[in-house]
């Protein structure tokens, strides 16, 4: 056998600096010297997700397609094709041999999966929030794909760490009374979710992203009015820039904006580029046709639109449906009067810097 470790140090270092990942993953594991020299001192830029109930590793050659995994199989990483659902039942040796796989390969997270359903516990939630809580690794995006509402309660009220991005989906609880009044911990850029009884309008007050798009949502009018006024005042959401909200019952437009000095404007004649917000802070541009114009206390505009379209070429937006829903609404926004309500489900506000 060539003797490796007798080379210069020097040596060595080139030679394991030309290995991939999974080959420093593997000789790291033969000794303590061996994890030593392995050691990536420059973050690797691979694309690297997490999947915690399935407790593997995968290695992405896109947003979406799998190079391959490593299952962790008998305390260490092992590379395979597919995603296998380890049978290990204690967490610890699998967090420990995780922490070992990015003290070598200095990989940052790009998705960590979540389900927080059985057989997860909640001993073993909480050794992995408690495990991320203090990783110096950095994770772009947490996706909670299933879970119970103790589980998710817990999650959300002990995780502490930063990130660019949450999307809780699929979380239809089915109860009533169920709520979640702040976030403990910063997300960048987006959150993103759907079935959300359980959001609160102090949930939303204590929420400083860039983006903010949920669905399902039962806030009141009164409550939307209330969010959309703290903006004005500049008490909340300095940051925000996106607001995308789809309500699960009609909301009265004129109740939402009451006292908020709205102007409605044609979309024939008014039209702004606005630079929009993707996953993870990747940024896009598109047209803004019409909508209600309000004004921050800072001077900052931001135009709420109903219609939740987005208009990426000249003259889209001004089309004879839209502005027949246009003249409709102006009769009943004008009218302090008039019989008829301009209710809508959705409310898209655009707030420009």
């Amino acid at each position: 056998m060539f003797p490796f470790f007798q080379l210069p140090l020097l040596c060595i270092q080139d030679v394991s600096d030309l290995w991939e990942i999974v080959e420093l993953y593997n000789f790291s594991l033969l000794s303590k010297r061996a994890k030593r020299i392995a050691k990536r001192k420059k973050v690797n830029n691979s694309m690297v997700n997490l999947h915690f109930n399935s407790r593997s590793i995968a290695f992405m050659i896109g947003p979406c397609d799998v190079d391959f995994y490593l299952n962790f199989k008998q305390n260490r990483f092992i590379v395979d094709s597919k995603e296998c659902v380890s049978l290990e039942t204690d967490i610890s040796p699998f967090l420990k041999a995780l922490q070992h796989f990015l003290d070598v390969s200095n990989c940052r997270f790009e998705m960590v999966y979540f389900e927080l359903i059985s057989p997860l516990t909640d001993d073993q939630l909480i050794a992995i929030i408690d495990w991320m809580n203090g990783l110096k690794t950095a994770i772009e995006q947490i996706v909670i794909r299933y879970a119970t509402w103790p589980m998710f309660e817990l999650f959300m009220s002990r995780f502490r760490k930063s990130i660019s991005e949450l999307r809780p989906l699929h979380l239809d609880f089915k109860r009533d009374n169920i709520v979640l009044k702040r976030l403990n911990f910063e997300i960048k850029y987006t959150f993103s979710s759907n079935f959300c009884s359980w959001f609160h309008l102090d949930f939303l007050f204590s929420m400083d992203t860039e983006k903010i798009t949920v669905y399902a949502i039962n806030l009141c009018a009164e409550d939307l009015n209330k969010y959309i006024r703290s903006w004005q005042e500049g008490k909340t959401s300095r940051k925000v820039k996106q607001v995308q909200l789809r309500f699960s019952t009609q909301r009265d437009v004129k109740e939402v904006l009451k006292g908020c000095g709205g102007e409605l404007m044609d979309p024939r004649t008014t039209k702004l580029s606005f630079r929009g917000i993707s996953s993870s802070g990747y940024n896009y541009n598109y047209f803004v046709y019409g909508g209600i114009y309000i004004r921050g206390n800072d001077g900052r505009l931001a135009i709420v639109e109903t219609d939740g379209q987005d208009y990426w070429s000249d003259n889209e937006g001004s089309h004879a449906e839209r502005v027949q829903t246009y003249l409709k609404a102006q009769d009943i926004w004008n009218n302090e009067n008039s019989p008829d309500v301009w209710n809508e489900h959705l409310f898209f506000i655009h707030i420009f810097q």
